[in-house]
């Protein structure tokens, strides 16, 4: 998974394309690595640091300045020529909810991570909690082993963060594939007590048979 700290991060946003807008209202929507989505819907596996949608833009308005500090505001734009220069970690609380609705988890440094918005992963989550695998052992080898982004704040005081997959398929298959053998090392390790009721039902979801 790529890790991008938006500490570090500072964007070049070309203005021509939001001068050439038509007149009226229109969405507009840029991601982490600086590409713009006008009035088109963009892909979920992409973290969006900026979103309106429903910027109106004024007629005959084709000052460069005046239009990017009337969109950036929140940002601090700095503009040079047609450049618009600017540093998303200044608007980090607000572009955390702008990607709630895609992200697989956010993760906190005092609450970690409590539950995967998708629902099979969840289910699997909570599950696995039973074979003494907990949400960071997962999430850190989703981070280690899939495909993705995760998008944090890490000032090595302070860290927060979401991430998002680019297949979500592949990825409930690769997380059931690391429970199963992480479950193994913990029966060998005696860390599992196979008569529990919670751990049965654990095995059973996973369809973990002891010959496994």
């Amino acid at each position: 998974m790529r890790k991008i700290n938006i500490k570090d991060i500072e964007l070049n946003i070309d203005i021509i394309p939001l001068l050439e807008l038509k007149n009226g209202k229109n969405k507009i929507i840029i991601d982490i690595d600086g590409i713009k989505y006008i009035n088109e819907e963009i892909p979920k596996n992409k973290a969006i640091i900026f979103i309106d949608e429903n910027y109106e833009k004024k007629e005959n308005n084709n000052d460069i300045k005046a239009i990017s500090k009337e969109i950036f505001a929140k940002y601090k734009p700095v503009i040079s020529g047609t450049i618009c220069k600017i540093k998303p970690v200044i608007n980090w609380q607000k572009i955390i909810g702008m990607n709630a609705q895609n992200m697989l988890y956010f993760d906190h440094q005092s609450d970690g991570v409590e539950i995967f918005e998708d629902s099979i992963l969840e289910d699997y989550g909570w599950q696995a909690s039973a074979l003494e695998i907990n949400y960071r052992a997962i999430s850190d080898f989703i981070e280690e082993n899939c495909k993705g982004t995760l998008l944090c704040y890490d000032n090595e005081i302070q860290f927060n963060g979401f991430a998002l997959v680019d297949n979500i398929e592949e990825t409930r298959e690769q997380v059931k594939e690391f429970i199963i053998e992480k479950t193994k090392e913990n029966i060998k390790e005696g860390l599992i007590e196979l008569d529990d009721e919670d751990v049965i039902e654990a095995l059973e979801f996973f369809e973990f048979k002891a010959s496994n």
